[in-house]
């Protein structure tokens, strides 16, 4: 599944920020995981991949040639079925609650749809849930300001 966001907006860092910031900001995501309920395989994938977020965008080496292929037009990030599910909390996370809602209907239908009763399931359906509500009040919030 590719995820319409970078490694800076995963980890909600600006792309100017150094490796030192990198790392507190990893540090911190880590211990405000979300408490609504998702399972602790959810919570331990969320932890892997802001991990991974870290060590590319600390690490010189790789993050030169990172930047160069997001100037080139690389769009977002490909995220293998294991991990899929956590990059969605991600992204909810970083504020695209409309595209973390599209996503996580997408993958709640079939054929691609979860086994019924099962924890992928579950964290999607509650991603679903938390996506489309913050969707709305962000809907509701930008009519209030264009009326």
């Amino acid at each position: 599944m590719e995820l319409p966001i970078d490694h800076f907006r995963l980890l909600g860092i600006s792309p100017s920020a150094g490796a030192e910031e990198v790392l507190r900001t990893f540090q911190l995501r880590l211990d405000r995981a979300p408490k609504q309920g998702f399972t602790p395989e959810l919570l331990a994938q969320r932890s892997e991949l802001l991990r991974l977020s870290a060590d590319l965008l600390s690490d010189e080496s790789q993050r030169k040639p990172y930047e160069v292929a997001l100037l080139d037009g690389a769009s977002g990030l490909e995220l293998s079925s294991n991990r899929d599910v956590a990059g969605l909390l991600l992204l909810w996370e970083a504020n695209a609650s409309y595209q973390a809602f599209k996503l996580a209907r997408k993958a709640l239908q079939p054929p691609q749809a979860p086994a019924l009763g099962s924890g992928r399931e579950a964290d999607l359906t509650l991603i679903a849930a938390l996506s489309c509500r913050d969707a709305a009040i962000e809907e509701q919030s930008s009519r209030r300001y264009a009326s």
